[in-house]
């Protein structure tokens, strides 16, 4: 059985696998076409509805090269075209492409091999899986939005398409984090964290058992945050290390994060911040050790030897 949540599970599929991994029949997460499809563009059509429903609908696999059971029937050729210039998995990127927004999916290929005589030679048995998308609605090539109705492909209408493109606001929040010297002070370090989609996280929980030495004399050596919402409107930064004069190595730490989305479902996460890595090496010498001061010497020296010059020649 196919599951949109690891789409990449087909690739390691093999002709042998074929009947134990698809169901015997067409479902809402599994739609088969038969090798003996009339032509290409009617091929293209098909994979592009598919595209739009499966997406708009949770995710699901396209197979090509099979009967209603699910088993091969002779499979469709591996390239495209009178002289077999584009292969098949081109084409198929391609009839895809025509979907918009285009969302995540993957393309395997079974062969003719001593386990399966089902497929011909030179053809192939071709599975599309398609994940699941949090940016729909999605529309196929005829400019329609499709959905699926248990085992088939079929239109969307407005009152659907509407609440597919308003679950948007339901789904996962992304959450990262970004080192960054602090606005108007780059003696100091910021750690920020940030959602990278439109999705607000509710109810974050920032954890940080250990924190490294060198920043202790800033922080308790344990941190822990609570913060109501980040989203892309109100992203949190907190300062995190004071830069010191001289060169120092800045070791790397841990944070935990725990969160819900809208819908009150729960996350975890966690990151590994190493600010050597994000800002440069020796940041410290770079913007307010001993460099800087060095720079600034030589300024007032020179500014003295103009002075004494102009002075001796007059």
């Amino acid at each position: 059985m196919f599951d949109p949540t690891k789409p990449n599970d087909i690739l390691e599929l093999e002709d042998q696998d074929l009947s134990e991994f698809l169901p015997n029949a067409e479902d809402d997460r599994h739609e088969y076409k038969s090798s003996a499809i009339k032509n290409d563009k009617e091929l293209g059509d098909k994979i592009a509805k598919a595209a739009s429903g499966f997406w708009n609908s949770g995710g699901g696999l396209f197979v090509v090269g099979v009967d209603g059971n699910g088993q091969p029937d002779g499979g469709i050729s591996l390239s495209v075209g009178q002289q077999g210039r584009q292969s098949r998995r081109d084409w198929i990127d391609q009839a895809i492409s025509q979907v918009m927004p285009k969302s995540c999916y993957v393309i395997h290929s079974i062969e003719n091999s001593s386990n399966c005589m089902n497929i011909e030679q030179g053809k192939a048995v071709f599975l599309i899986g398609f994940g699941e998308s949090e940016i729909g609605p999605h529309m196929a090539n005829d400019h329609r939005y499709y959905i699926r109705a248990g085992a088939h492909t079929v239109p969307a209408g407005h009152f659907i398409v509407e609440a597919i493109h308003a679950r948007r606001g339901l789904r996962t929040p992304l959450l990262s984090h970004i080192v960054r010297l602090k606005p108007g002070n780059s003696g100091v370090v910021q750690l920020g964290i940030v959602v990278l989609n439109a999705a607000a996280a509710i109810n974050v929980s920032i954890k940080i058992d250990a924190l490294p030495k060198i920043f202790t004399s800033n922080l308790e050596e344990k941190l822990f945050l609570q913060i109501p919402i980040i989203s892309e409107q109100f992203p949190l930064f907190f300062d995190v290390h004071g830069i010191m004069l001289g060169r120092q190595e800045l070791p790397p730490f841990e944070i935990n994060l725990t969160y819900s989305d809208m819908a009150n479902r729960r996350y975890q996460k966690s990151f590994e911040v190493d600010i050597d890595r994000q800002l440069g090496p020796n940041i410290s010498s770079s913007y307010n050790g001993y460099d800087r001061i060095e720079q600034e010497l030589k300024n007032i020296t020179e500014a003295i030897k103009n002075s004494n010059s102009f002075f001796d020649a007059t």
